[in-house]
């Protein structure tokens, strides 16, 4: 049996990590600009709500991306 998802689905924030062919590993924080916010999500307490998410979250991303980034750091100085 094979029931239709009618779900509408929207990328708020997202962190990736990549190795690109020279072997440089780099980060990279994206999503939904702050801005945007109010255009997508018309009730004020949706949008307050998503505001916090985004801004949260990419803070805390901020700290992976820096900790990420000391580690290779670290590691091409011990080699």
């Amino acid at each position: 049996m094979n029931i239709k998802d009618d779900r509408i689905e929207a990328t708020l924030l997202t962190f990736k990590v990549a190795l690109d062919v020279k072997g440089n590993i780099w980060t990279d924080i994206g999503g939904l600009p702050l801005q945007e916010i109010k255009h997508i999500f018309k009730k004020p307490e949706d949008a307050h709500v998503i505001r916090i998410l985004i801004r949260e979250g990419t803070i805390k991303l901020q700290s992976i991306h820096k900790y990420l980034e000391d580690e290779i750091t670290a590691i091409h100085y011990v080699e």
